[in-house]
């Protein structure tokens, strides 16, 4: 899905299960201090240099949506968050929209596997800002620009696509009609002796 504005798009994230603390009721029943797994989410925000941001998953998510409800931060990137930690305690892959990046013909496939890590979709790609081109590298604007790129083409042409599409359907419906006409017709002929040969008879 094409994003006019890729700084409209969900930043990156993801989610990490580590030791944090201590499970207070695992430790009162076993009798020794025994570590509590808490959720991460790394976030990279927009404009955010060098490695993602680090929160506990349900408290940041939860600060989030109150700012949501107050209009400061975006209602569908919360959205996101909550899908994607759905998924990630289910055992899924996080629910991302767009181009994988992975399969993206612009560069090579090794340069491809090493951006996938960080941006999985060409619109994550696309949405990195001036300031943080340098954490991709050295052609880190070149491939930024050609992802926009791409993106915008794409959107030029969905009209195109769509009317195609129209068209491709248009003709499907036309064939079936003249499909059930030329059964109808074979049929009509193949009655056509026997009603013949009824009218003789009699």
């Amino acid at each position: 899905m094409a994003h006019a504005d890729p700084m409209s798009r969900i930043p990156y994230f993801m989610f990490q299960d580590r030791e944090h603390g201590i499970d207070h009721e695992a430790t009162e029943k076993l009798g020794y201090d025994v570590p509590k797994m808490v959720t991460f989410i790394l976030i990279a925000p927009h404009g955010h240099r060098g490695d993602p941001m680090e929160f506990i998953a349900d408290e940041f998510i939860e600060r989030k949506k109150r700012e949501a409800n107050e209009g400061r931060y975006d209602s569908s990137w919360v959205s996101g968050f909550k899908e994607g930690l759905a998924a990630h305690r289910e055992g899924k892959e996080l629910p991302r929209s767009g181009t994988p990046l992975i399969n993206w013909e612009r560069t090579t496939k090794a340069r491809r596997e090493t951006l996938a890590k960080r941006f999985p979709t060409v619109e994550d790609l696309a949405a990195v800002p001036d300031s943080s081109l340098g954490d991709i590298g050295l052609d880190g604007r070149v491939l930024r620009d050609l992802a926009k790129g791409d993106i915008q083409a794409k959107k030029d042409l969905s009209p195109v696509v769509k009317e195609l599409a129209e068209e491709k359907e248009k003709t499907r419906r036309l064939e079936e009609q003249m499909e059930t006409i030329m059964k109808r017709l074979d049929a009509a002929e193949a009655n056509t002796p026997k009603r013949k040969r009824e009218t003789e008879a009699a």
